[in-house]
């Protein structure tokens, strides 16, 4: 990922947020999964504008075990205001460009973060009340 041009780099405690140029750029990257596990954060988001979505977006956690996850709703937690401030939108349609893939119909308002889209259920749990 390192030849590829980014157009901004942003970091909290536990992310990096890259931007890139295009969707062509975004879809193209093969990242080294062992060198970003190196990383002191747990995961990665890249992003770029697109001409279909509002953005698009790829997902990595290597350090954590995920190699590329298909369709992240805490990834878009993130993305939602750095996007919404960047196209003065507070409704945004988006797309994690993973080998699944999946849109996602957003609405981002102050500090809150509304998605919706199809959704597939991977995990299924109950949690029992543990009686002392």
């Amino acid at each position: 990922m390192v030849n590829k041009p980014l157009l901004k780099v942003a970091k909290n405690s536990d992310r990096y947020l890259i931007e890139v140029a295009n969707e062509e750029l975004l879809k193209g990257l093969v990242p080294n999964l062992n060198l970003l596990a190196t990383l002191p954060i747990t995961d990665l988001v890249v992003t770029s504008p697109s001409t279909k979505y509002d953005f698009v977006s790829r997902y990595f956690a290597p350090r954590i075990g995920i190699e590329e996850d298909f369709v992240t709703g805490s990834a878009h937690c993130g993305l939602a205001p750095y996007w919404s401030q960047r196209l003065n939108k507070k409704q945004l349609y988006a797309f994690q460009s993973s080998e699944r893939g999946g849109e996602l119909f957003i609405y981002y308002q102050g500090d809150l973060t509304y998605i919706t889209g199809k959704v597939i259920t991977i995990y299924k749990s109950h949690f029992n009340e543990l009686l002392l």
